[in-house]
């Protein structure tokens, strides 16, 4: 059976949406309590991303995070534990939930 393209353009950008807004208040939470590319720490480290295969099992943790203010294109931040980040342009869904979540706990406390 062929699937409509409209179906899967519509949820798309809807996920491109959703990403965009929660990544921006994830930023404005982050405005309130600290400057550009200022870390902020983490109440509790958060697991990110874990990859498994046969032998052994990797595990992404974040512990702290700072937003860049979009001198270079759109705003985004960087989340890290030790020397390892990342960065919001490539979370899932869920990670960038988690992330905001954890960000409004940090803030509410301030």
């Amino acid at each position: 059976m062929k699937i409509n393209s409209k179906i899967n353009k519509r949820v798309n950008e809807s996920v491109a949406e959703c990403r965009r807004v929660i990544t921006e208040a994830t930023i404005e939470l982050l405005k309130k309590i600290a400057e550009p590319e200022q870390d902020v720490a983490f109440d509790n480290i958060l697991i990110m991303h874990q990859r498994y295969n046969s032998k052994t099992t990797e595990t992404f943790l974040a512990s702290r995070i700072a937003y860049m203010d979009g001198r270079c294109g759109d705003d985004f931040y960087i989340f890290r534990i030790g020397e390892r980040c990342g960065s919001s342009l490539f979370l899932s869904l869920d990670n960038l939930m988690l992330i905001y979540n954890e960000v409004k706990k940090v803030v509410k406390a301030e």
